[in-house]
């Protein structure tokens, strides 16, 4: 069992540093409360606290929304390569991911025989539920894929190798923090129950990976080093309920 109350994240030319107030304790097992029977006072409680656990639970989808976006941004970050953005669209109804992520990845796979060294992140996406006259579509709206790759490729050569639909490359030359545009498409509907069981995040595997420290010793030669006297970029102090306050700061950004 080990602990540490500071962490850095390394993703390319960025660095994150946390520090929180109460200590992360790593390898240590909660013990699961013994359970008993409620009184008809507990249950009482319960149901009146039905409006704020509904609060609690939109808490949770926004820290689970973040986190999903800050994996995004920390890979892309860390592939400084990947800078080709294509959307993959299917010529046909597919209403869910069970159906569509077979047929993704065989599209993967042709486009690995043609680029052998080929590096993505993908994130599927829900098209609207409703049609162009506001009706209700009966299965939802059709998946389709957002795709940064790490090559360039004639719209027509990938719509031949996709085989389902059309392709559209978009042009991202200007785009500063790429990391920050891929993740705008993971939305609200990343709840949407369609996504239960599912990836909502598709990477190769050949990624580089971002570098998390949690030694302190290692995280002040890096503090010392790497950073200096240089101002973070961005900083901002919040509270968690189990860490206390914790402050965050951004460098490189």
């Amino acid at each position: 069992m080990t602990t540490y109350r500071q962490k850095l994240i390394i993703s390319g030319k960025k660095a994150e540093l946390y520090e929180y107030e109460a200590p992360i304790i790593v390898g240590k097992k909660r013990k699961r409360p013994p359970t008993k029977r409620r009184t008809q006072e507990e249950v009482a409680l319960e149901v009146k606290r039905s409006e704020e656990s509904e609060f609690e639970m939109e808490v949770m989808r926004d820290f689970s929304l973040r986190r999903t976006r800050a994996r995004i941004v920390r890979l892309i970050d860390s592939n400084p390569d990947l800078k080709v953005f294509i959307t993959l669209t299917f010529n046909h109804d597919v209403p869910g991911l069970k159906e569509a992520n077979p047929i993704f990845k065989k599209f993967i796979k042709r486009l690995k025989r043609k680029r052998p060294n080929l590096k993505y992140v993908a994130v599927p996406e829900f098209q609207s539920d409703t049609d162009f006259y506001g009706r209700q579509k009966i299965n939802g709206g059709s998946v389709h894929y957002h795709v940064l790759v790490n090559f360039e490729m004639a719209s027509s050569e990938l719509e031949t190798l996709w085989r389902d639909g059309f392709v559209k490359i978009n042009r991202v030359r200007h785009i500063n923090h790429m990391g920050l545009y891929v993740s705008k498409y993971v939305g609200k509907n990343l709840f949407d129950v369609r996504y239960f069981g599912m990836r909502k995040v598709l990477a190769s595997k050949n990624l580089e990976q971002p570098i998390i420290i949690t030694v302190l010793k290692e995280i002040k030669e890096f503090v010392k080093n790497a950073i200096g006297n240089i101002p973070p970029v961005f900083e901002n102090f919040y509270r968690s309920d189990w860490l206390g306050i914790i402050r965050y700061r951004l460098y490189g950004g």
